[in-house]
């Protein structure tokens, strides 16, 4: 198994040469429709300046505005850029990162956490080591964040013999953190059936066949045929 790809930000690549070029432009596949941006334009920054309010529905995609020290200066936190699109937050450290959630947390709920997706930076979206590298552009990085969404699949294998394919890590005992999707699977031939909403590392799968723990989940993962899977995705 490849070992993961998680990554310290930032990068000092520069890419104000490489913003014009596409993943379409190389051949390959789009960026997931789940991870664009919603709305567009600077009004989507401005919201981080309005005074904290208790929300009844917190916000699933949120506006967050980094003032670093210098352009040179780290982020201190950690992401996984295996999907080739996003970036999957892994670890937070003492920082400029650390400081926007104590300060925009609790009541704003717009704190970063881990398993957020960071889905476009200063305008870069849609190619991961874009986004890695635009957190490097100056010393205030503007990102579009996204929390993770509760989705349910239904998978039928053709025996239990066939491979499920979902190679997961413990995340504690109630959730299994999907570390790859093995080759010749089902989850390999799910992915390539539902490419817009597919599973992917980092996931946290969360429930199946209505039953919740890591030990339950496994059990019934390794002996059922039919499977009813609730992901937070």
């Amino acid at each position: 198994k490849a070992a993961p790809r998680a990554r310290a930000l930032p990068v000092p690549e520069r890419i104000a040469a490489r913003q014009g070029e596409t993943r379409a432009h190389r051949g390959e596949r789009a960026m997931m429709p789940q991870d664009q941006p919603t709305g567009s334009g600077a009004d989507r920054f401005k919201e981080h300046l309005v005074p904290g309010i208790l929300l009844e529905d917190p916000p699933s995609e949120f506006p967050v505005v980094i003032e670093k020290s210098g352009p040179e200066a780290p982020l201190n936190i950690d992401v996984d850029e295996n999907d080739g699109f996003t970036l999957q937050v892994t670890r937070i450290k003492e920082g400029p990162v650390n400081a926007w959630n104590k300060m925009y947390g609790n009541a704003m709920q717009r704190d970063i956490r881990r398993f957020d997706r960071i889905i476009e930076v200063n305008g870069v979206q849609g190619d991961s080591e874009h986004l890695l590298a635009a957190t490097k552009e100056g010393s205030t990085v503007k990102m579009m964040v996204r929390r993770p969404k509760e989705f349910r699949m239904r998978l039928v294998r053709k025996s239990t013999a066939q491979p499920v394919g979902l190679v997961v890590d413990s995340g504690g005992r109630d959730v299994l953190i999907v570390s790859e999707i093995a080759k010749d699977s089902c989850f390999e031939d799910w992915n390539k059936a539902n490419w817009e909403r597919p599973v992917r590392k980092g996931d946290q799968l969360i429930e199946v066949n209505g039953y919740r723990g890591a030990e339950e989940m496994l059990d019934i993962l390794s002996r059922e045929s039919e499977l009813t899977l609730v992901f937070h995705h």
